[in-house]
């Protein structure tokens, strides 16, 4: 993947001249944008390409790029967020994304997470959901080739290492399409947001006149586990929730 080199503070940050799906007259004029530090111009070219439909990593790592160089902290957080979803391993998104949130006022500490669950998810994400269904019908494929040597051979020993080897392999399919499946709602099951109010204060109920608990700022990623009316119950990730306005933030 072709990377432009942006660097800021001495940290490096990259802007993808690729992105297959969107006009490449606009992509590049957007890139050139930015290239010559017009980065509001190169936003609103690379957010003209969102709204009108166009959803891959580059591009929304690209947009993320822009909106940072304008100290948009929100929206850049936003569209790193929307990249790293699409694409989890990759480094520089990860990288510009945490070096985003350092601009925001919050400093939540997260509830450490089970080391097997972390490896687990830090395994799931080496691929995208179309990566593991590809890895599935190769192990499929395998598994075909096994049992035909499986089928035809009259030596126990091959006997013996094909069946195994045919466990071990459906295994491996079950464990990719599982994978795939699980990659595949991650980005589908929208249940992650972005506050972009300045200020917001959580409430104990759905209410302007309910009680107040905490407040959060704009840059924060809250999970949204409830929504009644124009009101969301969202949860940080110190595990504290509460009810905010739903305008005040936006899906990832």
């Amino acid at each position: 993947m072709k990377r432009i080199i942006i660097v800021i503070f001495a940290l490096t940050f990259t802007v993808s001249l690729q992105a297959s799906v969107t006009p490449d007259s606009v992509l590049q004029r957007a890139n050139y944008e930015y290239i010559e530090g017009n980065f509001e111009e190169a936003a609103a070219l690379y957010q003209s390409m969102v709204d009108s439909g166009y959803n891959n990593t580059e591009l929304h790592f690209n947009l993320g790029n822009a909106y940072f160089k304008q100290n948009k902290i929100p929206q850049a957080i936003l569209n790193y967020e929307r990249a790293h979803l699409l694409d989890a391993s990759d480094e520089d998104i990860e990288f510009n994304l945490e070096y985003a949130r350092t601009s925001t006022v919050d400093r939540i500490e997260a509830v450490p997470v089970f080391f097997l669950t972390k490896w687990y998810r830090s395994l799931r994400s080496m691929l995208t959901s179309n990566g593991w269904a590809w890895a599935s019908i190769a192990f499929v494929a395998i598994l075909l080739v096994t049992g035909l040597l499986f089928w035809f051979s009259y030596r126990p020993w091959v006997k013996r290492t094909t069946f195994s080897l045919g466990i071990l392999f459906i295994l491996c399919i079950v464990l990719t399409s599982v994978f795939s499946l699980q990659e595949k709602g991650r980005i589908i099951h929208r249940d992650k947001a972005i506050v972009f109010q300045s200020v917001v204060t959580v409430k104990s109920s759905p209410g302007a006149s309910s009680k107040d608990i905490f407040i959060i700022h704009a840059g924060t990623k809250v999970s949204i586990t409830k929504a009644i009316g124009e009101w969301v119950e969202v949860r940080i990730d110190d595990g504290n929730k509460g009810w905010i306005p739903s305008e005040s933030v936006e899906l990832i």
